[in-house]
């Protein structure tokens, strides 16, 4: 088991002693000068917690919370931002190669997916016209295949 002693300076005590005198003096003059204040400041010394700001908690939490965990959390929002600040980055660099690799690739081929179905629906109008015309004009082909016989 340890045992703990306290073992006294000498010019340590001085020095309190020779702060406390000058404490003293300086309290005994601010006293007398402000004695008819004193009523007017105690009113003033309570602390008003409505109206205490959100940075003056913060402030005081920085009192509370040890160096050591502060250091962490500190180091934890600053991780955790620097890998935010990094996805936007990239994400944007993403976004801006998938967007011009779709318009330069995309648009050329619904030009030509574009251009096969007109093609196709063109054939079908003309497929269209020559069975009305044939419905109209059943013996048509017949008689122009005679006049081209004789």
């Amino acid at each position: 088991m340890v045992k703990l002693t306290q073992i006294d300076d000498e010019t340590q005590q001085q020095f309190e002693n020779q702060s406390v005198a000058k404490n003293n003096h300086i309290i005994d003059e601010a006293s007398s000068e402000e004695e008819s204040d004193d009523d007017d400041e105690s009113d003033l010394d309570d602390f008003d917690f409505e109206n205490e700001t959100l940075l003056e908690r913060i402030v005081a939490l920085k009192d509370i919370v040890p160096p050591e965990q502060r250091e962490s959390i500190y180091n934890l929002s600053s991780t955790i931002g620097d890998l935010f600040k990094s996805s936007v980055q990239n994400g944007g660099k993403f976004l801006w190669t998938l967007t011009s690799s779709s318009l330069l690739l995309g648009v050329p081929l619904a030009l030509a997916i574009l251009s096969e179905t007109q093609l196709q629906e063109m054939e079908r109008g003309m497929s269209l016209e020559k069975s009305a015309q044939d419905v109209l004009a059943p013996g048509s082909e017949a008689a122009f295949g005679n006049e081209n016989k004789k």
